[in-house]
């Protein structure tokens, strides 16, 4: 069987392009189905970045049912992914691509949704990928290379077939958000209750969520939509979800200010709720505070009193490489590496005249989710264009041999798999190579 191509990233589909199609099932695995659509959906997406081969479909086809394959393997395994797991996996998703439109309500425009409408709509997406990622964890996951098969690795490829390797880097930062202080919060909660009270005195909700919510939800009367109790932060569910159609709650605090709630409806163990958010006001003097607490600390590192990766575990605002010692995520490759034409103009400028291991100064940054912060930057290595080679690119040519051992592992267990499952697949594909050996491993 030919190695099995990885061709499909469950992420919220940007592409419009729409190509009119009859609706068919084109394949099914076990009790799974696969819709002509789907396969249309995602070849069209891929078409619109560019040149596809001509057996794309068939590709995309063979990933589709590896896929249910792999819901259905992981279903007899008992795994389970929590609905906190899958709320976290879209707010971070959510985040990303307001940050791509520029902002929460070009986003909603784009889809003719709001946020909670996409976020229901994707919600059984993300969380079959994510039992997909965690069964292919269990067949894979515990695979590694020694040194001896990444150097076999290396030496079997043709000395004159060695791929340049672009200038590449690796970064961490340390991000603080400006934070309101305490008068600033109570001006918030004064004018937050003052709204609750007009509320109380009869005055529409819809027109005060227009007037003086916070958020984006202030352009549809506060409508949040209808979601589970995990959507939202513990303290807003907590209070929302005591609620009965109708009712509104008192002032309540989260990390994002001051809310009042409404009850509009229950759909199972669903709440559609509407609310006002009040944000606490932040000013020019919260920045010249986190640009002063932030460069304090960055005196800190450079003194040598505590490490950039123990201040970034410590202090940093940035959820997501906190954990990781500051350490910024490539989007694109899951690997703390980029290459130049990888950053974004912001990150290029502000790493260009740093040398490995040094710190940058203070520096604006905008939060994945529109936040305006300061950060501080550490260049912690870069390599100058060059050939690729052992001795520079050690990790990556064990990433190469790891994915060569895995891949080989899973089309053993992909044609394990097909010969016990019941496979049929439509005969508009039966000119692809590849899925007909996979209906040999079935038997047919």
């Amino acid at each position: 069987m030919k190695k099995i191509v990885i061709v499909i990233a469950m992420l919220l589909p940007i592409a419009a392009f729409a190509q009119p199609v009859v609706d068919k099932i084109v394949a099914q695995v076990g009790d799974k189905i696969v819709l002509m659509s789907e396969v249309e959906s995602y070849y069209y997406d891929a078409l619109q970045q560019g040149e596809v081969p001509d057996d794309y479909r068939c590709a995309i086809l063979q990933e589709l049912i590896t896929q249910k394959l792999m819901l259905i393997q992981a279903e007899k395994d008992s795994i389970v992914v929590t609905d906190d797991e899958v709320s976290s996996n879209i707010d971070n998703r959510i985040r990303y691509f307001i940050q791509m439109f520029g902002s929460e309500e070009k986003m909603e425009e784009f889809y003719g949704k709001s946020v909670q409408e996409i976020k229901e709509e994707f919600r059984e997406d993300v969380k079959n990928m994510l039992l997909i990622d965690r069964m292919r964890e269990s067949i894979v996951g515990g695979m590694s290379v020694s040194p001896t098969e990444v150097k076999e690795f290396y030496n079997s490829i043709p000395k004159d077939s060695l791929p340049f390797v672009n200038a590449q880097i690796e970064y961490s930062h340390i991000v603080m958000v400006p934070k309101a202080n305490a008068e600033q919060k109570q001006i918030a909660k004064e004018k937050a209750d003052g709204i609750l009270k007009r509320i109380k005195n009869g005055e529409d909700f819809c027109k005060l969520a227009s007037l003086y919510s916070g958020d984006g939800s202030k352009d549809n009367c506060g409508n949040l939509g209808c979601a589970t109790r995990d959507t939202y932060v513990t303290e807003f569910s907590a209070a929302a979800f005591r609620l009965q159609p109708g009712e509104i709650s008192d002032v309540v605090e989260t990390q994002f200010g001051y809310h009042i709630i409404r009850m509009d409806s229950r759909q199972g163990d669903k709440a559609c709720l509407s609310h006002i958010l009040i944000m606490p006001p932040v000013t020019n003097l919260n920045f010249v505070a986190a640009n002063k607490k932030l460069d304090s600390l960055r005196a800190q590192i450079m003194a040598k009193n505590i490490t950039f990766c123990d201040a970034a575990k410590k202090y940093s605002d940035d959820e997501q490489s906190s954990k990781s010692c500051g350490v910024v995520i490539n989007p694109q490759t899951g690997s703390g590496t980029f290459e130049i034409s990888e950053l974004s103009p912001d990150d290029y400028y502000s790493i260009e005249n740093l040398k490995p291991g040094e710190v940058s100064q203070v520096l604006p940054y905008t939060t994945a989710d529109g936040k305006k912060a300061v950060r501080i930057i550490m260049l912690n290595d870069q390599t100058e264009p060059h050939q690729l080679n052992l001795k520079d690119d050690y990790a990556k040519l064990q990433t190469f041999t790891l994915n060569i051992k895995q891949n080989k592992e899973m089309e053993s267990w992909i044609r394990t798999k097909a010969e016990r499952e019941y496979i049929r697949i439509d005969n508009i594909y039966s000119g692809c190579s590849s899925l007909n050996e996979l209906m040999l491993a079935n038997g047919k």
